[in-house]
Protein backbone atom coordinates (compact mmCIF):
# COMPACT_ATOMS: atom_id res chain seq x y z
CA UNK A 1 0.00 0.00 0.00
CA UNK A 2 1.43 3.38 -1.04
CA UNK A 3 1.67 6.33 1.32
CA UNK A 4 -1.08 8.21 -0.53
CA UNK A 5 -3.39 5.19 -0.47
CA UNK A 6 -2.88 4.86 3.28
CA UNK A 7 -3.53 8.60 3.75
CA UNK A 8 -6.73 8.40 1.71
CA UNK A 9 -7.85 5.42 3.75
CA UNK A 10 -7.26 7.25 7.04
CA UNK A 11 -9.07 10.34 5.71
CA UNK A 12 -11.98 8.18 4.59
CA UNK A 13 -12.28 6.61 8.05
CA UNK A 14 -12.18 10.09 9.62
CA UNK A 15 -14.96 11.24 7.27
CA UNK A 16 -17.10 8.22 8.19
CA UNK A 17 -16.53 8.85 11.92
CA UNK A 18 -17.47 12.54 11.59
CA UNK A 19 -20.52 11.60 9.55
CA UNK A 20 -21.76 8.98 12.05
CA UNK A 21 -20.89 10.79 15.29
CA UNK A 22 -24.08 12.85 14.97
CA UNK A 23 -25.94 9.76 16.22
CA UNK A 24 -24.90 10.07 19.91
CA UNK A 25 -25.56 13.84 19.79
CA UNK A 26 -29.06 13.22 18.41
CA UNK A 27 -29.62 10.46 21.00
CA UNK A 28 -28.80 12.73 23.96
CA UNK A 29 -31.75 14.48 25.58
CA UNK A 30 -29.68 17.00 27.55
CA UNK A 31 -28.95 20.23 25.68
CA UNK A 32 -25.66 20.57 23.84
CA UNK A 33 -25.14 23.70 25.96
CA UNK A 34 -24.21 21.31 28.76
CA UNK A 35 -23.02 18.30 26.78
CA UNK A 36 -20.17 20.15 25.10
CA UNK A 37 -18.38 20.23 28.48
CA UNK A 38 -18.34 16.41 28.63
CA UNK A 39 -17.12 16.12 25.03
CA UNK A 40 -14.35 18.70 25.52
CA UNK A 41 -13.16 17.09 28.77
CA UNK A 42 -13.04 13.65 27.10
CA UNK A 43 -11.27 15.01 24.03
CA UNK A 44 -8.72 16.92 26.11
CA UNK A 45 -7.75 13.84 28.10
CA UNK A 46 -7.45 11.63 25.00
CA UNK A 47 -5.49 14.25 23.03
CA UNK A 48 -2.96 14.74 25.82
CA UNK A 49 -2.58 10.96 26.22
CA UNK A 50 -1.96 10.68 22.48
CA UNK A 51 0.56 13.53 22.63
CA UNK A 52 2.41 11.64 25.37
CA UNK A 53 2.45 8.35 23.49
CA UNK A 54 3.19 9.61 19.97
CA UNK A 55 6.27 11.77 20.54
CA UNK A 56 7.28 10.92 24.08
CA UNK A 57 5.69 14.04 25.48
CA UNK A 58 7.69 16.48 23.35
CA UNK A 59 4.48 18.25 22.35
CA UNK A 60 3.47 18.75 25.98
CA UNK A 61 6.92 20.14 26.77
CA UNK A 62 6.57 22.54 23.84
CA UNK A 63 3.34 23.88 25.37
CA UNK A 64 5.34 25.12 28.37
CA UNK A 65 7.17 27.55 26.07
CA UNK A 66 4.00 29.47 25.15
CA UNK A 67 4.09 33.21 25.77
CA UNK A 68 1.16 35.01 27.39
CA UNK A 69 0.07 36.30 23.98
CA UNK A 70 0.17 32.81 22.48
CA UNK A 71 -1.76 31.37 25.40
CA UNK A 72 -4.41 34.08 24.96
CA UNK A 73 -4.64 33.16 21.27
CA UNK A 74 -5.18 29.50 22.21
CA UNK A 75 -7.84 30.49 24.73
CA UNK A 76 -9.82 32.63 22.27
CA UNK A 77 -9.48 30.04 19.50
CA UNK A 78 -10.57 27.18 21.76
CA UNK A 79 -13.55 29.16 23.04
CA UNK A 80 -14.72 30.01 19.49
CA UNK A 81 -13.96 26.64 17.91
CA UNK A 82 -15.25 24.31 20.61
CA UNK A 83 -17.15 26.09 23.40
CA UNK A 84 -19.32 28.22 21.10
CA UNK A 85 -19.01 26.62 17.67
CA UNK A 86 -19.58 23.02 18.74
CA UNK A 87 -22.19 24.04 21.33
CA UNK A 88 -24.28 25.70 18.61
CA UNK A 89 -23.66 22.70 16.34
CA UNK A 90 -24.96 20.29 18.98
CA UNK A 91 -28.12 22.35 19.49
CA UNK A 92 -28.69 22.65 15.71
CA UNK A 93 -28.54 18.86 15.36
CA UNK A 94 -30.84 18.26 18.32
CA UNK A 95 -33.52 20.68 17.05
CA UNK A 96 -33.35 20.00 13.31
CA UNK A 97 -32.85 17.37 10.62
CA UNK A 98 -29.43 15.80 10.22
CA UNK A 99 -29.83 15.91 6.44
CA UNK A 100 -30.07 19.71 6.62
CA UNK A 101 -28.33 20.92 9.79
CA UNK A 102 -25.01 19.14 9.14
CA UNK A 103 -24.53 20.05 5.44
CA UNK A 104 -25.52 23.70 6.07
CA UNK A 105 -22.51 24.12 8.36
CA UNK A 106 -20.26 23.95 5.26
CA UNK A 107 -21.40 27.53 4.55
CA UNK A 108 -18.59 28.49 6.93
CA UNK A 109 -16.20 28.24 3.97
CA UNK A 110 -17.70 31.47 2.60
CA UNK A 111 -16.90 33.35 5.80
CA UNK A 112 -13.41 31.86 5.97
CA UNK A 113 -12.83 32.81 2.33
CA UNK A 114 -13.81 36.45 2.80
CA UNK A 115 -11.88 36.70 6.07
CA UNK A 116 -8.79 35.25 4.42
CA UNK A 117 -9.01 37.67 1.48
CA UNK A 118 -9.59 40.59 3.84
CA UNK A 119 -6.57 39.65 5.96
CA UNK A 120 -4.37 39.15 2.91
CA UNK A 121 -4.06 35.39 3.47
CA UNK A 122 -5.77 34.57 0.18
CA UNK A 123 -5.88 36.24 -3.26
CA UNK A 124 -9.24 36.72 -4.99
CA UNK A 125 -9.74 34.46 -8.01
CA UNK A 126 -12.80 33.86 -10.16
CA UNK A 127 -12.50 30.14 -9.49
CA UNK A 128 -12.87 30.83 -5.78
CA UNK A 129 -15.99 32.88 -6.46
CA UNK A 130 -17.48 30.10 -8.60
CA UNK A 131 -16.88 27.47 -5.92
CA UNK A 132 -18.28 29.83 -3.27
CA UNK A 133 -21.44 30.30 -5.36
CA UNK A 134 -21.96 26.52 -5.39
CA UNK A 135 -21.77 26.57 -1.61
CA UNK A 136 -24.22 29.49 -1.47
CA UNK A 137 -26.73 27.83 -3.80
CA UNK A 138 -26.54 24.58 -1.84
CA UNK A 139 -27.07 26.45 1.42
CA UNK A 140 -30.05 28.34 -0.04
CA UNK A 141 -31.65 25.06 -1.16
CA UNK A 142 -31.21 23.52 2.29
CA UNK A 143 -32.24 26.63 4.19
CA UNK A 144 -35.84 26.70 2.94
CA UNK A 145 -38.19 24.40 4.88
CA UNK A 146 -40.35 21.92 3.02
CA UNK A 147 -43.76 23.23 1.94
CA UNK A 148 -45.25 20.00 3.31
CA UNK A 149 -43.74 20.46 6.77
CA UNK A 150 -46.04 21.01 9.75
CA UNK A 151 -45.92 24.28 11.73
CA UNK A 152 -43.97 22.71 14.61
CA UNK A 153 -41.52 21.16 12.16
CA UNK A 154 -41.02 24.55 10.48
CA UNK A 155 -40.28 26.20 13.84
CA UNK A 156 -37.70 23.52 14.61
CA UNK A 157 -36.20 23.97 11.14
CA UNK A 158 -35.67 27.71 11.51
CA UNK A 159 -34.31 27.34 15.04
CA UNK A 160 -31.88 24.71 13.80
CA UNK A 161 -30.82 27.01 10.93
CA UNK A 162 -30.10 29.88 13.32
CA UNK A 163 -27.87 27.73 15.52
CA UNK A 164 -26.17 26.13 12.47
CA UNK A 165 -25.34 29.56 11.03
CA UNK A 166 -24.09 30.61 14.47
CA UNK A 167 -21.80 27.56 14.49
CA UNK A 168 -20.58 28.54 11.00
CA UNK A 169 -19.62 32.03 12.20
CA UNK A 170 -17.79 30.84 15.32
CA UNK A 171 -16.03 28.05 13.42
CA UNK A 172 -15.00 30.37 10.61
CA UNK A 173 -13.37 32.87 12.95
CA UNK A 174 -11.87 30.09 15.07
CA UNK A 175 -10.39 28.23 12.10
CA UNK A 176 -8.94 31.47 10.76
CA UNK A 177 -7.23 32.00 14.12
CA UNK A 178 -5.91 28.42 14.04
CA UNK A 179 -3.73 29.56 11.15
CA UNK A 180 -2.04 31.99 13.55
CA UNK A 181 -1.16 29.39 16.22
CA UNK A 182 2.58 28.70 16.72
CA UNK A 183 3.98 26.10 14.30
CA UNK A 184 6.40 24.69 16.88
CA UNK A 185 3.54 23.00 18.75
CA UNK A 186 2.73 19.53 17.27
CA UNK A 187 -0.87 19.22 15.94
CA UNK A 188 -2.08 16.68 18.53
CA UNK A 189 -0.78 18.72 21.49
CA UNK A 190 -2.09 21.90 19.88
CA UNK A 191 -5.60 20.45 19.53
CA UNK A 192 -5.47 19.22 23.14
CA UNK A 193 -4.54 22.73 24.21
CA UNK A 194 -7.44 24.23 22.26
CA UNK A 195 -9.86 21.71 23.76
CA UNK A 196 -8.52 22.41 27.26
CA UNK A 197 -8.88 26.17 26.78
CA UNK A 198 -12.39 25.65 25.45
CA UNK A 199 -13.22 23.65 28.56
CA UNK A 200 -11.89 26.42 30.81
CA UNK A 201 -13.98 28.97 28.87
CA UNK A 202 -17.07 26.80 29.36
CA UNK A 203 -16.37 26.50 33.11
CA UNK A 204 -16.22 30.30 33.38
CA UNK A 205 -19.55 30.50 31.56
CA UNK A 206 -21.04 27.78 33.79
CA UNK A 207 -19.93 29.56 36.97
CA UNK A 208 -21.46 32.83 35.83
CA UNK A 209 -24.73 31.37 34.55
CA UNK A 210 -25.21 28.55 37.05
CA UNK A 211 -25.17 25.96 34.26
CA UNK A 212 -22.87 23.76 36.35
CA UNK A 213 -25.84 22.80 38.55
CA UNK A 214 -27.72 21.40 35.55
CA UNK A 215 -24.56 19.58 34.42
CA UNK A 216 -24.45 17.70 37.74
CA UNK A 217 -28.00 16.48 37.10
CA UNK A 218 -27.26 15.13 33.60
CA UNK A 219 -28.49 11.52 33.17
CA UNK A 220 -25.78 8.88 32.88
CA UNK A 221 -27.01 7.89 29.41
CA UNK A 222 -26.44 11.40 28.08
CA UNK A 223 -22.98 11.55 29.66
CA UNK A 224 -22.03 8.43 27.71
CA UNK A 225 -23.46 9.95 24.51
CA UNK A 226 -21.34 13.08 24.83
CA UNK A 227 -18.27 11.11 25.89
CA UNK A 228 -18.71 9.04 22.73
CA UNK A 229 -18.62 12.23 20.67
CA UNK A 230 -15.49 13.37 22.48
CA UNK A 231 -13.73 10.08 21.76
CA UNK A 232 -14.94 9.59 18.18
CA UNK A 233 -14.87 13.16 16.86
CA UNK A 234 -12.50 15.25 18.97
CA UNK A 235 -10.01 12.40 19.40
CA UNK A 236 -10.05 9.46 16.96
CA UNK A 237 -11.22 11.28 13.83
CA UNK A 238 -8.91 14.22 14.44
CA UNK A 239 -5.89 11.97 15.06
CA UNK A 240 -6.57 10.14 11.78
CA UNK A 241 -7.08 13.48 10.00
CA UNK A 242 -3.76 14.86 11.24
CA UNK A 243 -1.92 11.64 10.34
CA UNK A 244 -3.39 11.72 6.82
CA UNK A 245 -2.36 15.36 6.33
CA UNK A 246 1.20 14.55 7.36
CA UNK A 247 1.31 11.84 4.66
CA UNK A 248 -0.50 13.52 1.75
CA UNK A 249 -0.92 17.22 2.57
CA UNK A 250 -4.07 19.22 3.42
CA UNK A 251 -5.72 19.69 -0.05
CA UNK A 252 -5.94 15.99 -0.93
CA UNK A 253 -7.11 15.01 2.55
CA UNK A 254 -9.67 17.81 2.97
CA UNK A 255 -11.29 16.80 -0.35
CA UNK A 256 -12.15 13.44 1.23
CA UNK A 257 -13.16 14.64 4.70
CA UNK A 258 -15.37 17.39 3.23
CA UNK A 259 -17.85 14.70 2.18
CA UNK A 260 -18.84 13.75 5.73
CA UNK A 261 -22.03 15.90 5.77
CA UNK A 262 -23.43 13.64 3.05
CA UNK A 263 -22.89 10.65 5.35
CA UNK A 264 -24.82 12.46 8.09
CA UNK A 265 -27.59 13.25 5.60
CA UNK A 266 -27.92 9.56 4.71
CA UNK A 267 -28.01 8.71 8.43
CA UNK A 268 -30.88 11.16 8.86
CA UNK A 269 -32.85 9.73 5.97
CA UNK A 270 -32.33 6.05 6.84
CA UNK A 271 -32.06 5.96 10.64
CA UNK A 272 -34.36 8.81 11.66
CA UNK A 273 -36.76 8.65 8.69
CA UNK A 274 -36.29 12.33 7.92
CA UNK A 275 -38.18 13.77 4.96
CA UNK A 276 -36.29 13.14 1.71
CA UNK A 277 -36.74 15.51 -1.20
CA UNK A 278 -34.81 16.05 -4.44
CA UNK A 279 -34.26 19.70 -3.43
CA UNK A 280 -32.52 18.69 -0.19
CA UNK A 281 -30.41 16.09 -2.01
CA UNK A 282 -29.38 18.59 -4.72
CA UNK A 283 -28.67 21.25 -2.07
CA UNK A 284 -26.42 18.92 -0.09
CA UNK A 285 -24.54 17.87 -3.25
CA UNK A 286 -24.07 21.48 -4.39
CA UNK A 287 -22.86 22.58 -0.98
CA UNK A 288 -20.36 19.78 -0.47
CA UNK A 289 -19.38 19.91 -4.14
CA UNK A 290 -18.53 23.59 -3.76
CA UNK A 291 -16.32 22.86 -0.77
CA UNK A 292 -14.52 20.11 -2.70
CA UNK A 293 -14.11 22.36 -5.76
CA UNK A 294 -12.38 24.95 -3.57
CA UNK A 295 -9.60 22.48 -2.95
CA UNK A 296 -8.71 22.50 -6.67
CA UNK A 297 -8.76 26.29 -7.14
Amino acid sequence: MTQYALAYGLAGIAAVLWGLVVIPIKAARTSGRLGIAISMATGTIVMFLLATLIDGGAGLVALTTLSYREFALYFVTGALQFTLGCMFYYIAIQHGSLSIAVPITRVKILIILFLSIGLGLEVFRWGLLGAAMLVFLGGAALGKPSSKAAHVERDGHWRSMVFAIGACIFWAVGETLIGLLPDRIPPIASNGMMLGCGLVAWCLYALGSGAWRALLEMPGRDIWCYMAHGVISFSAAYALFVSAIQMAGPPRVVIITSTYPLISAVVGWLLYHERFSPRVAVGALLLVGGVITLQFV
